[in-house]
């Protein structure tokens, strides 16, 4: 998988055991079926089908503003000069 805003994004899933929060990279999540509580160390079942929408909705909005801003990038990178002894106007990229 290449570098994406899913390796920045952290998403917080409820253990069924205690109720409290487990956070993990939205990468780590959608490669697994279950973690472990970082509270109470039960398994959370990453295959409920809350748990799947919810890390596939967000992998998808991580792509999306991934992409976003990689073409705000591209947009901003200046024309390259042009090649010596060519007019201005003929630049060759």
């Amino acid at each position: 998988m290449a570098f994406s805003a899913a390796d920045l994004t952290i998403l917080r899933i409820r253990c069924p055991g205690c109720g409290q929060h487990t956070e993990k990279l939205v990468t780590v999540l959608v490669r697994k079926s279950n973690i472990p509580c970082n509270v109470c160390d039960s398994p959370i079942d990453l295959n409920t089908p809350v748990n799947r929408l919810l890390i596939k909705e967000t992998a998808q909005n991580c792509a999306r503003i991934g992409a976003a801003l990689l073409a705000q990038v591209a947009a901003a990178v200046p024309p390259a000069p042009p090649a010596p002894g060519l007019p201005a106007d003929d630049r060759r990229v």
